[in-house]
């Protein structure tokens, strides 16, 4: 790396960090501010489980906001290396500007990589470790301890699960009910028991009766119920994929998801993370294409202006994007990499027209 390289890198981490902090703090904030969840919080797991919670969860908002807050701490580092002259330099050297480039797009990349799948998954399972659901925080986890119904299959047919608590993400249930699914003219079976366990391939029924309509109750230690489903897989139905790290989706994927609106989400949000690097990118470009250029009077007001609204416009339809891939509207690879590229095409594109003139 040159020193043109170092000095923009250098200029760009320290102010994009800063804008990220201070979004962190206001969130943050807000987490604190929020008084009642906070001393409920403290009551039932103690002072540093509800702190500790709430800056896990500004974390995650302030993730989630990365794409909006790199553009405006790239238009900040810009503008100051303006204001000093110092890009003024770097042109007046040779370089042009897509030489000044490459050393911050290449450290995006690597930062946006490091973000995805590093702190993000990091995040997840500090989340997880507090067991935030029993507490009232959480979003994938938040059905825990309540009445929740699944919907299976598996060797033995088709059934309906209930379970009156939901423990560990779904791989335990109390108090569960079973409910056959037979054809019309069939005789229905009814299975209770105190718990069930899920194993690989099947559920383990523990302490229950079977009741069947031409025949005695008959009482059991232990049953084996054939199932389709995974942890993942439960997880997902659980709440939503956005409390599934990248490592975790991978894996979900790679072993086969049944239902049809939990695969869509889990494929969203996995080709979501992958793209979220190249959306930084995409900021990152836009920031450069409308505060790059020179200015005699220094005035940056409506570029600015200009700028911020276009990056929050890219963050809403990344948005809308995402709902639509989740619900199984759009395709997950659409979804997730479309507004990638439009950001990416909408910077060069008019990089390309301040510089060049021409596209």
């Amino acid at each position: 790396m040159n020193r043109i390289g170092r000095l923009l890198c250098i200029r760009l981490a320290a102010r994009i960090g800063l804008v990220v902090g201070i979004f962190f703090g206001i969130i943050l904030l807000v987490e604190f501010l929020d008084t009642g969840r906070f001393n409920q919080t403290a009551t039932l797991a103690g002072p540093w489980t509800a702190t500790g919670l709430a800056f896990l969860s500004a974390l995650r908002w302030s993730l989630l906001g990365l794409p909006v807050t790199v553009l405006i701490g790239a238009i900040v580092a810009l503008i100051d290396l303006h204001t000093h002259r110092e890009m003024v330099i770097v042109s007046a050297a040779g370089h042009s500007i897509w030489t000044a480039l490459r050393w911050p797009v290449l450290m995006t990349l690597v930062a946006g990589v490091v973000v995805t799948t590093v702190v993000d998954s990091y995040a997840i399972r500090i989340y997880q470790q507090f067991d935030a659901a029993q507490i009232g925080w959480g979003r994938a986890y938040g059905v825990q301890n309540r009445a929740t119904w699944f919907n299976q299959t598996g060797d033995d047919g088709n059934y309906m699960l209930f379970a009156r608590n939901v423990l560990r993400g779904g791989s335990e249930l109390r108090g569960i009910t079973v409910f056959r699914l037979l054809e019309d003219g069939e005789s229905g079976t009814r299975i209770h028991g105190e718990r069930a366990f899920l194993e690989s391939g099947y559920w383990r029924i523990e302490k229950g009766t079977v009741l069947d309509v031409d025949r005695a109750p008959r009482a059991f230690d232990m049953m084996e119920l054939a199932t389709t489903a995974t942890l993942s897989e439960l997880s997902l139905k659980l709440g939503t994929a956005e409390d599934l790290s990248w490592f975790g989706l991978r894996e979900a994927l790679r072993r086969g998801i049944n239902d049809p609106f939990a695969r869509s989400a889990a494929e969203t949000r996995f080709h979501k993370l992958n793209a979220m690097p190249f959306v930084l990118i995409g900021s990152l470009l836009i920031a450069f294409a409308f505060t790059a250029g020179y200015r005699r009077a220094g005035h940056y007001g409506w570029t600015i202006l200009f700028g911020i609204a276009l990056g929050l416009i890219v963050f809403l339809i990344m948005e809308m994007a995402d709902r639509a891939g989740t619900a199984g509207v759009l395709d997950p690879i659409a979804a997730a990499w479309g507004p990638a590229i439009g950001a990416i095409g909408i910077g060069l594109t008019i990089i390309l027209l301040r510089e060049d003139g021409t596209v």
